[in-house]
């Protein structure tokens, strides 16, 4: 199992624009492909963020329809700037799918993904029913300062007998799902919860961009 991070000797950790000194970071042996095509655009408006597989069966394709403002680029970094490049990277939570997702959290770390990709949380969705053994609690603890937010999503059985295009979806500014919900209704709390949160964050971003484009436009 690779180290999630190798720092060298005498050095401390140091964050620049919430990304790691790259000459902190143990380069991984393998990158994620490319995806240079822009991101599909399913509903009326471009996605605010793109989920991206760190290994196969991440749950990219489910959590891009959950999320209303989101696209799957499957396992590829999105390379285009005709749409979003902020990325949310999946990946199941288990020892493969944290190291997969520790992989590819250094790769950006390191810059070596495309220019104007930003990774802006890890959404971790349960690898079975039931408690989370200790030791992947343990080893998700230590991917949690690999990124700034980190998304829980849960097991939901009705997820098997549903199909992808059933699912309902979340949108901003959707009120919170009640406790008991069928997946054809409404998302569950957790995907409604990551996805306010996901939202909120981007908002904050935009926030001061979009005050000094105001400003320049009225003086």
């Amino acid at each position: 199992m690779a180290a999630p991070l190798r720092l060298h000797a005498d050095q401390r950790v140091e964050r620049r624009a919430n990304r790691l000194d790259p000459e902190t970071v143990e380069v991984p042996t393998r990158t994620a492909p490319v995806r240079e095509a822009p991101l599909p655009t399913s509903g009326k408006y471009p996605p605010l963020f793109a989920v991206m597989g760190a290994h196969g069966g991440a749950g990219t394709s489910t959590l891009a329809r959950w999320w209303a403002p989101a696209a799957d680029t499957g396992s590829a970094w999105p390379a285009s700037t005709a749409t979003t490049q902020r990325v949310i990277v999946a990946a199941r939570l288990c020892i493969p799918g944290m190291a997969a997702a520790a992989e590819r959290l250094r790769e950006w770390h390191a810059g070596l993904a495309p220019d104007g990709v930003t990774v802006i949380g890890l959404a971790l969705t349960a690898a079975r029913p039931g408690k989370v053994p200790v030791a992947v609690r343990r080893y998700r603890s230590v991917i949690a300062e690999l990124v700034e937010a980190v998304y829980e999503i849960g097991w939901h059985d009705e997820l098997v007998v549903t199909e992808l295009v059933d699912l309902a979806q979340y949108t901003p500014f959707d009120p919170a799902p009640a406790r008991r919900v069928r997946l054809r209704e409404a998302v569950p709390a957790d995907v409604h919860s990551a996805g306010h949160q996901i939202i909120t964050r981007l908002a904050a971003d935009r926030g001061p961009v979009a005050a000094q484009q105001n400003s320049e436009t009225t003086s």
